[in-house]
């Protein structure tokens, strides 16, 4: 006998049980006909089940149920023993779209697991909610890295510059590195100067993942006093690091990165020699001219294209300078 006792509730809750995914596809098509609070429990089992294309119909109509009659029966499903459910539950939650849903999550994060706590943080990020920040901060301390990490996200996304002071620490000390890593990227909506040390520190942080985080943001945000640190980045031991530094130092467009990308036209990975090229293209000033020749006998095809656009640029620029 099913626990529900509406009618249409009861038809579902057999369906969704039906070895057949295709009855369970169209199963959870009608949950959005049912106007019971009781069919979110019925859409987060769906979430979870084994068969992707169900899995990709409940999330469809997660928009078609009010994100109030949700929030209790997410949250609580956070706590299952069920790791699938949890998983259904904390997507749904990031999937909503409502910030009237804000004050019941906000609420939520009185809770201890930190599981429960990431996927709360990982949904109010998207409202921009300035009263979360409070419980960010807090969490920001949380023993657990994936609370942190996600706590640093909602700070980021508030993008206030109250909360410089906390990301840039972070970005410095602590002891995750993907909590770093996500504190760096999330000083990039701010004024290059007051971020600039910070970023600039994260060009040497031990692991390479935060380097290169550093490196782009740098670029994003035109940091001209980086551009000794950036040129020094150029040597880094992993060359992804090397790469995002040679294409910061094009997006900030001084000649005096030349010498650094010179020395990087003839690595052997080729993705540097493009960013390396490109920058020389972008930076368009004729001490690069050298750099652009190299790069016209490469022997990767992009490479040499790239260098042929570096050349009109540089050509073109020139030309521009003479005719002032």
């Amino acid at each position: 006998m099913s626990k529900f006792s509406d009618p249409l509730l009861a038809s579902i809750a057999d369906r969704l049980d039906s070895p057949d995914s295709g009855i369970r596809r169209v199963a959870v098509l009608d949950l959005v006909d049912s106007p019971e609070a009781e069919a979110v429990e019925l859409l987060i089992q769906a979430l979870s089940d084994a068969d992707e294309s169900v899995r990709m119909e409940a999330a469809k109509v997660i928009d078609e149920f009010d994100p109030k009659d949700m929030m209790d029966s997410l949250v609580e499903a956070l706590t299952s023993s069920d790791q699938n459910v949890k998983n259904a539950a904390a997507n749904a939650l990031a999937d909503l779209k409502d910030s009237s849903a804000a004050p019941a999550l906000i609420e939520a994060l009185q809770q201890d697991d930190p599981f429960v706590l990431s996927s709360i943080l990982r949904s109010l990020k998207q409202f921009r909610i300035r009263d979360a920040r409070p419980h960010a901060l807090m969490l920001l301390k949380h023993d657990d890295a994936s609370v942190r990490r996600e706590a640093v996200s909602v700070l980021g996304y508030l993008q206030d510059s109250e909360n410089l002071p906390q990301l840039m620490s972070t970005a410095a000390s602590d002891s995750d590195t993907e909590v770093r890593r996500t504190a760096i990227g999330a000083l990039v909506y701010a004024d290059g100067v007051q971020v600039a040390s910070a970023l600039i520190g994260g060009l040497n942080d031990e692991h390479w993942q935060v380097r290169v985080e550093a490196a782009k943001g740098l670029g994003r945000l035109h940091v001209v006093d980086s551009i000794e640190s950036l040129s020094s980045a150029t040597n880094d031991a992993m060359w992804q690091v090397q790469e995002k530094a040679a294409e910061a130092l094009g997006k900030i467009g001084s000649p005096l990165a030349i010498p650094a990308l010179a020395a990087c036209v003839e690595n052997p990975i080729s993705n540097l020699r493009k960013a390396v090229v490109a920058a020389v293209g972008e930076i368009a000033h004729i001490d690069g001219m050298p750099v652009v020749d190299t790069a016209l006998d490469d022997n990767d095809p992009d490479v040499r294209k790239l260098a042929r656009w570096a050349k009109d640029q540089i050509t073109a620029n020139i030309s521009s300078t003479e005719g002032e």
